[in-house]
This record gives C-alpha cells, sequence and structure tokens, in this order.
C-alpha cells in the first residue's frame, strides 16, 4: 500500500513541476511566473506598457521591485523607462531585440494602449507578449479582442483577464479561443509561425497583372485558379504550408486590370491578409509589409521600331555618300587626265560601251596604253561588280536606320511617352532633363497602361522593366519586322514583391521559399509555362505574319518592286541622256559635211 502511493507520488511530481496554478493578484505572483518564462525561453529584455488606469501604481511599483530584486538575472535589460507621449516614433525593435517579453496592462479589450503597442511593436509583434486586461470581458468581447489580435498579428499572445482567467488562440485552421486552468512553461505561450497550418482558409482578390497574376476557371467545378509566375510561386507555398486558397476576380470601378492602390487599402483595412501580385514596387507604402524581393530588375524603355529605310532608296545604298563621290571624281579624273590628255586615243570609252563614243579605225596599238586602258577597265568592272553583289544582297533583307540608344536619340523621337506620374518622377529623377521630357511625357492611369502595353499598341514609348519585357517580347516574335525593342538605357533597381498585413505570418515562409525560388531559377521556368497558358486564356496574342500583311508589312524581304521601279526610272533618264548624247555627234557630222560642201 505503502509502495502504491510512494510511485504515484513520484509520478505526479514532474507534473506539478511544469504546470501550476495561475493567479496573479500579487506582484510577486506575476514577477516569479516573468522570471520562470525568460528562463525558460531564454529571453533577454523585458518591455512593462500600461494605460492609465488600468494598473495601481502600487502594483506597477511592486511589480517593478520585484523584477529588479531578482537574482537570477535572466533579463539582462529590465524596465528603465516610461513612455508617455503618444505620438513619439520608437519603435521597440530600435531598441531591443526579438527575443524579449512584452507585458501589455489595459482597462479593457477596447483600450487604446491594444493600438499603440502595435504601432510600437512593429517588427516584433510575433514576439511573446501578455496581455493583462483590468476588467472582465463576456465571451463574445473576447472573441473579437482575439480577431483584433489576430489582424495585427500578435500570434505568440497570452491574454489574462482580471489577473485570474488565462486564454490562449489556435488560429489554425479557423480562430479558435481556449481557456487555461494550468500551464505548462514551454506551451504557454503559442508558437509564432509553423509549418503546417492545418487547412487554414485565405480568400484573395485577384486582378490582371500579366505576366505576374492573372486567373482561369476550371470548367468541372467552376472553381477560379491562380496563374502567371507570382501565381504559381504563391500557389507553391501554400501547397507546402498546407493552407487552401480561395481566389476571385476584384473588379475596381468597373475594371479588372491592377490598382495597386486599392489592393493597399484592403491589406491595411485588415479585409485581406497578402496580395497575390509579385509587382514592381516602385514606392513603398508604410502601412503594409513587403516580402522577401523576388527579383531585382531595372525598367528600360520599350520604343516603337519604326526605322526602316524606304526600298527605293536601295539603288543608292550599295555605296556610302563618300564612296559615289570618290567613284565620280575618279571618273573625271580618268577622263579629263587619263583619256583626253595622256591617252588620247586610247578609246577607252568605246571599249566600255558609254554611248556616243565609237572604235576608230586607225587605231594605234601600243603596250602601255593597251595595259593602261584593260586596268582602268577592270578597276571599272570591280566597283561594278561590288555594286552589283551588294544590291542583290540588300534586296534580301531589309535595311533600317539605327535604333535610338542614347538619351539624347530618344528625346529625338517623334513619339509620346506613355507613363504613370510615379513613372514621371523617376524618370526625371534618374535622368533630368524635365523640361525635355515633360514635352514627351502623356499620362494616362493605370489600366489603361497596362493594357496598351501589353497589347503592343503603336505610336507610343512605354517604361518597362526587363522581366516583364521578356514575357511581351515572345508576342512578335514570328514577325520578321518587330514592332518594338528594348532600348539600352534603363534606371533604377526596382524589386519584385508581394505586399503583406504588417507582421504577417506568412512573411518568414515567403522569405524561405523567395531564396529556394532564387537558387533554383525557378521563375524563368513558370514566365515560360505561363506565356502559354496567358496565350491560350486570350490574355496575350502573338503577331503572326498575316498580321503584318493588313498593316502593308510586307514579311518577306525579297521585295523588288520598289527599287526595280526606282532602276527603271533612272534607266528611262540615263536613255534621254544617251539620246542626246548620240544627236550631238551626228549634228555635228551633219554641220561637218554641210561646210565642206560649201567651201
Amino acid at each position: 500500500m505503502w509502495l502504491r502511493f510512494v510511485v504515484i507520488l513520484l509520478l505526479l511530481l514532474p507534473h506539478q513541476s511544469s504546470e501550476q496554478e495561475m493567479n496573479f493578484t500579487l506582484p510577486g505572483q506575476l514577477a516569479s511566473f516573468l522570471d520562470r518564462i525568460g528562463c525558460v525561453h531564454r529571453l533577454h529584455a523585458i518591455t512593462i506598457v500600461n494605460s492609465r488606469d488600468s494598473i495601481s501604481a502600487d502594483y506597477l511599483d511592486g511589480l517593478h521591485r520585484q523584477l529588479r530584486a531578482n537574482g537570477s538575472m535572466h533579463f539582462q535589460l529590465l524596465p528603465q523607462m516610461t513612455a508617455t507621449d503618444a505620438h513619439a516614433r520608437v519603435r521597440f525593435s530600435a531598441l531591443q531585440d526579438e527575443d524579449s517579453l512584452y507585458v501589455v496592462f489595459a482597462r479593457d479589450s477596447r483600450d487604446p494602449v491594444i493600438q499603440l503597442q502595435a504601432k510600437r511593436a512593429r517588427g516584433r509583434r510575433y514576439s511573446k507578449t501578455l496581455f493583462l486586461l483590468q476588467k472582465e470581458e463576456p465571451l463574445p468581447a473576447l472573441e473579437e479582442f482575439f480577431k483584433l489580435l489576430w489582424q495585427l498579428q500578435f500570434r505568440s499572445a497570452l491574454v489574462v483577464v482580471a489577473l485570474r482567467f488565462f486564454y490562449q488562440m489556435d488560429p489554425y485552421p479557423k480562430l479558435r479561443i481556449k481557456r487555461l486552468s494550468h500551464y505548462d512553461l514551454m506551451e504557454i505561450f503559442p508558437p509564432s509561425n509553423s509549418r503546417n497550418l492545418n487547412g487554414y482558409e485565405l480568400h484573395l482578390p485577384v486582378q490582371l497583372d500579366v505576366p505576374n497574376t492573372f486567373w482561369s476557371q476550371d470548367t468541372l467545378n467552376h472553381e477560379w485558379r491562380l496563374d502567371g509566375a507570382g501565381g504559381v510561386m504563391l500557389n507553391q507555398l501554400m501547397a507546402h504550408l498546407n493552407v487552401s486558397l480561395k481566389v476571385y476576380p476584384l473588379s475596381v470601378n468597373g475594371s479588372q486590370w491592377l490598382n495597386m492602390p486599392a489592393i493597399i487599402e484592403l491589406i491595411a483595412s485588415n479585409r485581406i491578409e497578402l496580395s497575390v501580385h509579385l509587382y514592381d514596387t516602385m514606392q513603398a507604402s508604410k502601412r503594409v509589409d513587403y516580402s522577401y524581393p523576388v527579383h531585382l530588375e531595372t525598367r528600360c524603355f520599350m520604343i516603337p521600331k519604326d526605322n526602316e529605310i524606304s526600298r527605293t532608296l536601295y539603288v543608292l545604298l550599295p555605296f556610302q555618300w563618300s564612296v559615289w563621290l570618290s567613284v565620280l571624281l575618279t571618273l573625271l579624273v580618268v577622263h579629263f587626265l587619263g583619256v583626253r590628255r595622256f591617252v588620247p586615243d586610247s578609246q577607252l570609252w568605246a571599249l566600255m560601251g558609254v554611248p556616243g563614243c565609237r572604235l576608230s579605225g586607225c587605231y594605234q596599238h601600243h603596250v602601255h596604253r593597251t595595259v593602261s586602258c584593260y586596268l582602268v577597265l577592270f578597276g571599272i568592272c570591280l566597283i561594278y561588280q561590288l555594286y552589283s553583289t551588294k544590291l542583290t544582297s540588300f534586296l534580301t533583307v531589309t535595311l533600317s536606320h539605327k535604333l535610338a540608344s542614347s538619351l539624347e536619340e530618344i528625346l529625338r523621337l517623334p513619339y509620346p511617352i506613355l507613363a504613370q506620374p510615379l513613372d514621371v518622377q523617376h524618370i526625371v529623377g534618374s535622368f533630368g532633363h524635365a523640361e525635355e521630357f515633360g514635352r514627351m511625357f502623356s499620362l494616362t492611369d493605370a489600366q489603361t497602361f497596362a493594357r496598351r502595353r501589353l497589347n503592343m499598341a503603336p505610336g507610343y514609348i512605354y517604361p518597362i522593366s526587363r522581366l516583364r519585357w521578356k514575357f511581351y517580347n515572345r508576342q512578335q516574335r514570328s514577325l520578321k519586322t518587330k514592332l518594338f525593342y528594348l532600348s539600352s538605357l534603363c534606371h533604377g533597381t526596382f524589386a519584385y514583391q508581394f505586399q503583406l498585413r504588417i507582421d504577417s505570418h506568412f512573411k518568414d515562409p515567403l522569405h524561405r521559399f523567395s531564396l529556394h525560388v532564387q537558387e533554383a531559377g525557378l521563375t524563368n521556368v513558370w514566365l515560360d509555362r505561363c506565356y502559354y497558358s496567358a496565350r491560350r486564356l486570350g490574355y496575350v496574342r502573338e503577331f503572326t505574319t498575316a498580321e503584318e500583311l493588313l498593316k502593308d508589312v510586307r514579311p518577306l524581304a525579297l521585295n523588288l518592286m520598289a527599287p526595280a521601279f526606282s532602276l527603271f526610272m533612272f534607266g528611262l533618264l540615263v536613255s534621254f541622256v544617251v539620246f542626246l548624247v548620240e544627236i550631238r555627234p551626228q549634228s555635228c557630222c551633219r554641220k561637218a559635211s554641210s561646210n565642206s560642201s560649201t567651201h
């Protein structure tokens, strides 16, 4: 009998040492509890925040004395100051690390000190936080209070009501409140992060931002599916975390194109937890948090490629103007110095078949004259061969002028720059020339800008990131004559990020997953797959040669009609000149014969 009693006592001793009754009516009890929490969880600092009339001054002084008199020294940083200015901008994250314990005394669940603590503890809301409410609260009020704590992302929170009743929350898969009668020091604070969210439901709106985010509808169950480079990444993450992702299209002012201010407002007002849009952040908002950058990209200019040379001018293009002038000067030198002065009887032009020049029957053959004549003739034939070869090669391709690449060349282009106000600020801030750019900018809303840029509407220059250009450029890969090209003039470094609720519980998992995606190079693979999905769903189209024909752009480079007609007109002009040259010797001969007959 005694042996059985001893065994039962030994079995109960560990349980009693780890689980104890909770009552903080005396300052020493709370100080002892905080000391044990600091010892078990190895916390370095403690911060005490209280509102007016939430705790008596004697209780607070006793708590301070007990903490300072504690010889264990688990907290290396004890409370040293009291902040009373609600408008101070200092944050606890600037003073303490994440291994800290926050103790908040409040009058009730609607005390403004809760929001003040959330503001001060930004970046540390996942740390262990003890809320002590002075007044007793009914269960509906406690449910609303825990809902507020979850929206503010106090994930590792313990709530004590009237210094006697202890509550925890379990947010996965749905928010539940648990009342504690005893506590285990290792489990009294819920873990701030979890790798398995047990089917946590996440309802998120989606807007069009091709190629990063778009949606499709399953033909079988009619459920919306998230697609795009950012959408696929978020799908993979949620499947890894065991989260049930429910998406639905969002329309703002009758438009389903991405409206980032509206998305930011939804997150800041706690109506959604995060955004599914992997967006290049041009101006960060302080009302939300951002994920780790998935990409860092510069922004360049997408410029219309309207630099083709008229095929009518192909007859003159084989040689540059300096070469043409050199050939003409050489012919003049050969004619006046070589033919007419040094070797007047060489009959060079007659050998070449120049109209009006005939071979003389009394031509005297001299070796040096013959060699000189044939050398000149060989040079002329060589020039003719080079000309004909280059002309033939030009007729098989499409010639174009040099593309504008420098800032001065872009400013001289006749196209306006379709942009948004943020683009204007960054472009002028990077390149200057505010007056010149001011004449080129054509401001528009985000929806019109995104739609025209995606459809490659001609007549405008578009600011665009390199990642987005790689996707858009696929639409014109089948065209012989491209519609746009990407300039080498770029500015800035912009991060592609997701937008989240402040101190969101998805921030750390998304950070780790982003690093994994970058190391594996999965974004480029997903971007390739998303192009075919977007084309199949009708979000993008691939331009073909048939559209070139409709736009009077010839896809075949062997277009001979224009240069052939130019060559024909040039031949008519030469024939007319030859006709005049041939008439003149005959008239001269007639005059000479008439003069001789009269004499």
